[in-house]
């Protein structure tokens, strides 16, 4: 499985994870033929989550007034586009259309058939609701409550959750988000006081091993640099970085 059938995938499972957010009630969609854009208008400032995804640079050329009439609509200040690596003809659209290079977010993937299968050695528990997960996100990150609170909202997240318990207080986390037969991976996080026991890691192997029974082929995940050794470890590969082009309204 290539690169860039690896990144491919992983743009389809993104997109899907940020539908899922806008079912939530989360985040506004505009669209255009092969693009996507998602919005958080309670958040103006916040350009991460001012998100667009185009499938091809001609869906990028014809969407772009579209995508621009949305963001202004909402009366969002900047947002980001994102350009998937050896994009340079998608790259060059937007530079020419007054966007520029911001962040990067590194893109990783691995074909299953291709990874040794090592099952967690802790013991891992598949919760009835998504509390432990948001309780422990918001306690990682210390902001956002009213957004990750919103995940506890039935119906029930069509995902594969695992949290990783001492006695009966949860350590680590992270789900799967399968789309055709590729698992994408989401909100891995570790208390600080637990980490350095390797947790986030037997999360991993569980979600893997989740992924192999439910027969799926390939796991694709956007990493964190903190977070990018420990998927290395476990057999996922650097598909490259993803760059964010940014706009500012004038």
């Amino acid at each position: 499985m290539t690169d860039a059938e690896l990144n491919d995938r992983l743009l389809t499972n993104v997109i899907a994870f940020k539908h899922l957010q806008r079912e939530r009630g989360l985040l506004r969609h505009g669209s255009a033929p092969g693009m996507d854009a998602f919005a958080l208008p309670e958040y103006p400032a916040e350009a991460h989550f001012q998100q667009a995804y185009f499938r091809t640079p001609q869906a990028l050329v014809e969407g772009l007034p579209a995508l621009e009439a949305f963001y202004r609509g909402l009366d969002i200040p900047a947002w980001r586009v994102a350009v998937l690596p050896g994009d340079d003809e998608g790259a060059r659209v937007l530079g020419a259309a007054g966007y520029q290079p911001d962040s990067r977010i590194p893109a990783m993937g691995l074909a299953l058939a291709d990874t040794p299968d090592l099952p967690p050695s802790f013991p891992l528990v598949a919760p009835e609701t998504q509390d432990e997960m948001v309780e422990l996100n918001i306690r990682v990150w210390g902001k956002w409550d009213d957004i990750l609170t919103v995940w506890r909202q039935p119906p029930r997240l069509p995902v594969h959750t695992l949290v990783a318990r001492e006695g009966d207080r949860a350590l680590a986390c992270g789900f799967a988000l399968d789309v055709e037969d590729t698992a994408g991976v989401y909100m891995v996080v570790t208390l600080p006081e637990a980490r350095g026991r390797g947790l986030a890691a037997e999360v991993m192997r569980g979600l893997l091993t989740g992924a192999r029974e439910r027969g799926l082929s390939a796991s694709v995940l956007q990493a964190t640099e903190q977070g990018r050794s420990v998927y290395r470890k476990l057999g996922y590969r650097e598909l490259g970085d993803w760059v964010n082009w940014t706009r500012r309204a004038d």
